[in-house]
């Protein structure tokens, strides 16, 4: 497995394991067909400069998460997605749990969560959904 798929696949890890209060959920380290379990988090690449870091020990790299908490159809989700995108609601917020472990289980050596936009009304996989967009910056 390559350094970025590691990487992208311990983001996705993360999420998986912290977001437990809402029963399953679905974190995934590549693109996907459809959604239909929520929420769901999917985990890409950003846009990326190949230049090697650091004098050429570290690359910097970013991710892009794809947040997903309903179809468009579902009048909750927008509620929904306020929690999880609550930086201070333990167990519930994405922002959080990527705080929290700034790492990605070992991944990563440190991380930074950036932007959040695209946020409400979104349409990706060609599906329509309540959503909105995470940049996280990591070094390794």
């Amino acid at each position: 497995m390559s350094t970025l798929s590691d990487i992208y696949q311990g983001i996705a890890t993360v999420i998986g394991t912290a977001m437990g209060s809402f029963g399953q959920a679905h974190a995934y380290s590549h693109p996907v067909h459809s959604v239909n379990e929520f929420p769901a988090f999917v985990v890409l690449p950003a846009s990326f400069d190949p230049e090697i870091a650091f004098g050429g020990n570290s690359i910097e790299g970013k991710a892009r998460i794809i947040v997903l908490v309903s179809s468009i159809d579902s009048p909750e989700g927008f509620q929904t997605l306020y929690d999880i995108l609550d930086p201070t609601e333990a167990g519930k917020s994405v922002i959080k749990a990527l705080r929290d472990a700034p790492t990605f289980g070992g991944k990563v050596d440190s991380s930074r969560v950036g932007t959040v936009s695209n946020i409400g009304q979104i349409e990706v996989f060609g599906g329509f959904y309540y959503g909105a967009e995470i940049e996280v910056e990591f070094v390794k």
